[in-house]
């Protein structure tokens, strides 16, 4: 049960930091990039 929480964790971390370089970049292939990722990982924590 552990190793589940630890893979549930990595993925939100994952998402948060997706999420920040979605905030972070300037050009708007890259923030629609991260965006999606950032959703993907959270979908899969969720």
């Amino acid at each position: 049960m552990k190793d589940y929480q630890a893979q549930v964790e990595k993925l939100r971390k994952d998402a948060a930091e997706c999420a920040m370089i979605r905030d972070l970049a300037t050009d708007k292939a890259k923030r629609d990039m991260f965006d999606r990722l950032a959703s993907h990982l959270t979908v899969l924590a969720d």
